[in-house]
C-alpha cells in the first residue's frame, strides 16, 4: 500500500512530484495533513538511489512506482537538480510544525540527507569550486534516451537551455545546507553540517555576485557558462531566504511585488508570490492573493495553487510560524491582514503536540488558545515599534526588531498554559 498521500503533480496525473509537494507540504500541515507529507517526502528520500546519482524519482504515482510521464529506466529519468535540495528543507519545516522526530532519527532519511549534502553535490558537479563552470547537463550517459537532454536540469525553469544553472539551485542548495543543521544530531552528522557551513556560504556569495544583475538591480534567473544572466530568480532567492544584503533584498521585492511581473508568469512561479511578499512584509502580497485565487484564473485547478492560498492566509496573513530549533519559543504570530480592519482566525490548527485556536482583529490584536497540549511559548508580533503592548490586559514592555524585508516590529513572548487563552494587544505609537 502506499499509504496517505495527495495530488501534488500536474492534474489527471494521479501522481506527487518533488517540487509539488515541497511547496505544498504548509498549506498540508496547516489542514492537519502531518501523515501524508511524512509518507510522500519520505518515498522521495527512499527512492535517492546510487544508480541515479543519489537523485530522488522526480514524480510518484499513486500506486507507489515512478511516474511513468518522467521515468523509463535509472539510466533514462526526468530530474531538476533543486528538487533534492528542495524536499530535504520540507522535511525539515515539517519537523518544525510536527515535532515527529522521524524526520531527524529515521535512519533512511539520515541517509537521504548526507547523500544529498555530499554524493548528490559531488555527482551532479554543485560544489561552489566546479559549479560556474559545469556543464549544463552534467553526467550525461552515453547511450540514448528519452530524457538524455532533461536528467539533471540545473533549475526548475525547463523551458531554455542557454545556461548551467539556475538561481533557485544556488538558493535550494543554500537553504538545504542551513537547513539540515537543525536537525544534524549524531556526531557524524554535526561534523558534516560543520564542514559544510563554508560550502554555504560561498554558494551564497555566487548568488549575491554572480546572479546579482547590476544593471538590473534584481537577481538574474539563469546563469550562462560566461557569467552573464537572464530571467528572474527573485522569487525563489527570496522564497529560501538565500538573500544576505539588504539592498538586494529590495531589489528583488520590488521587482517581483511589480505587476508587470508577476502577471506575466505561470501560476507555479505565482504561487510562490504571497507567502513571500507577506513574510518580507510587502503589501502587494494581498493582491497577488487574489489573482490567484480569481474565479478566471488560468489553471486555478492546478493543485499547489490551493494548498499555496492556505499556507499564505495562515502562515502570512496571520503570520503563524513553529519555531526554528533552538528558539526560545513554541510558535509565533504576526498579523498582516489584508486591510487594517480585517479580522481573521483558524481554529484546530495543529503544531507539534498542542492544538490551537488564534484569532487577529485587525493588525492590532491577537488571541491564542491552547485548547490541548502542554504550555506553550508564544511570540506575538506587531508591525511597527511600539512603546509598550497589552498582555492579558497588563502592560509590558516590547522588544524591538527589523524583520528580513527591514519592517520594524514590537513583539512579546507570553507563555499560555493548557486550557488557557492569551490577548495580546498594541498599546500605543511610540513618539
Amino acid at each position: 500500500m502506499i499509504g496517505p498521500w495527495y495530488e501534488a503533480a500536474l492534474p489527471g496525473r494521479n501522481a506527487f512530484c518533488m517540487r509539488d509537494v515541497s511547496h505544498q507540504a504548509e498549506g498540508a500541515a496547516v489542514l492537519g495533513l502531518f501523515a501524508a507529507n511524512r509518507n510522500m517526502l519520505s518515498r522521495f528520500a527512499e527512492s535517492s538511489a546510487a544508480s541515479r546519482k543519489w537523485a530522488a524519482f522526480w514524480e510518484i504515482d499513486g500506486m507507489g512506482m515512478p511516474s511513468v510521464a518522467d521515468y523509463r529506466s535509472d539510466s533514462d529519468f526526468w530530474f531538476t537538480l533543486p528538487a533534492n535540495f528542495d524536499v530535504l528543507d520540507a522535511m525539515v519545516r515539517m519537523w518544525r510544525w510536527t515535532g515527529d522526530d522521524r524526520y531527524r532519527d529515521d535512519p533512511r532519511l539520515q541517509l537521504f540527507y548526507r547523500e544529498t549534502l555530499t554524493g548528490y553535490i559531488q555527482q551532479w558537479q554543485l560544489d561552489p569550486a566546479v559549479i560556474l563552470t559545469r556543464q549544463r547537463i552534467a553526467n550525461r550517459p552515453h547511450t540514448k534516451g528519452e530524457f538524455n537532454a532533461s536528467r539533471g536540469i540545473p533549475s526548475y525553469t525547463e523551458d531554455s537551455e542557454d545556461f548551467i544553472l539556475g538561481t533557485d539551485l544556488l538558493a535550494a542548495e543554500y537553504r538545504a545546507i542551513r537547513s539540515y543543521a537543525e536537525i544534524a544530531v549524531l556526531a557524524r552528522d554535526k561534523d558534516l553540517s560543520k564542514r559544510l557551513r563554508k560550502s554555504a556560504d560561498k554558494i551564497q556569495n555566487i548568488l549575491e555576485t554572480t546572479a546579482w544583475s547590476q544593471t538590473e538591480g534584481h537577481f538574474n534567473g539563469l546563469i550562462r557558462k560566461d557569467r552573464s544572466g537572464f530571467g528572474s530568480g527573485d522569487t525563489l532567492a527570496l522564497y529560501f531566504n538565500a538573500i544576505q544584503n539588504p539592498s538586494h533584498v529590495q531589489g528583488a521585492l520590488d521587482y517581483v511585488s511589480n505587476p508587470s511581473y508577476w502577471t506575466k508568469i505561470n501560476i507555479e512561479a505565482e504561487s510562490y508570490l504571497p507567502e513571500v511578499l507577506f513574510r518580507y512584509g510587502r503589501p502587494s502580497a494581498g493582491q497577488v492573493l487574489f489573482d490567484l485565487a480569481a474565479p478566471n484564473k488560468l489553471r486555478r485547478e492546478y493543485p499547489e495553487v490551493s494548498y499555496t492560498i492556505v499556507a499564505a492566509i495562515i502562515c502570512g496573513a496571520m503570520g503563524i510560524e513553529p519555531a526554528h530549533a533552538g528558539e526560545s519559543i513554541d510558535v509565533q504570530t504576526l498579523p498582516q491582514p489584508l486591510m487594517h480592519t480585517d479580522a481573521l482566525s483558524v481554529s484546530s490548527l495543529r503544531i507539534k503536540n498542542n492544538l490551537l485556536e488564534i484569532s487577529n482583529e485587525g493588525s492590532v490584536r491577537a488571541r491564542l488558545f491552547n485548547r490541548e497540549g502542554p504550555a506553550l511559548r508564544w511570540r506575538a508580533e506587531f508591525e511597527g515599534t511600539v512603546e509598550r503592548l497589552r498582555v492579558n490586559g497588563r502592560l509590558v514592555r516590547a522588544h524591538h526588531v527589523s524583520s528580513a524585508g527591514g519592517t520594524h516590529l514590537s513583539s512579546t513572548i507570553v507563555t499560555v498554559q493548557p486550557g488557557q487563552y492569551a490577548v495580546v494587544s498594541v498599546e500605543r505609537i511610540a513618539e
